[in-house]
């Protein structure tokens, strides 16, 4: 007679998630090899932001996003959240290389330009130095944004290393 085991559900504080899409996207060997997963990403003001203050210009950019395994949360490159002016919501205390560090956070839209990808809205961020550099999005080094395991934790990621290739479902 088998035993019967009763799991207690886990209560998330994620949103449920969309409906399945699949990207699958191709890099030249050496540059998946060489720089890792980095990929285009559209970083905007928070919509909880846009109807508070309806006279402001907010920015939005396209910039090189890279997938960070060691990074808990999602972070911004300070000159790229000036350049938006994104105003911070809070300071939180990061572990880098450098030691732990006081940083600021801010509240954004992140969507996935040419795909089918959900997007993240009212997403808290981090921030960190990245040394982004405006208007270099051809160079496959100027990164903006990583991405952390709190977007990742929502994707099914499969890289094929062999093909170059990599499959994202969410």
């Amino acid at each position: 007679m088998g035993a019967i085991i009763s799991h207690k559900p886990i209560l998330h504080t994620v949103p449920p998630l969309a409906e399945v899409t699949e990207v699958t996207v191709l890099f030249r060997p050496d540059i998946l090899f060489n720089d890792g997963l980095n990929i285009p990403v559209e970083i905007s003001v928070a919509n909880i932001f846009l109807s508070s203050n309806p006279d402001k210009k907010y920015k939005s950019a396209i910039v090189l996003a890279h997938f960070d395994t060691g990074a808990s949360s999602t972070s911004i490159d300070l000159s790229l959240a000036e350049e938006l002016g994104l105003e911070a919501t809070g300071t939180c205390k990061i572990s880098t290389a450098a030691g732990i560090l006081p940083v600021p956070t801010f509240t954004v839209n992140i969507s996935f330009p040419n795909t089918n990808l959900s997007p993240f809205m009212d997403l808290p961020i981090n921030s960190s130095r990245l040394g982004y550099k405006s208007g270099e999005l051809s160079s496959h080094r100027n990164i903006g944004i990583l991405l952390g395991r709190d977007i990742m934790s929502r994707w099914n990621i499969v890289w094929n290393g062999p093909t170059s290739t990599v499959f994202i479902n969410d």
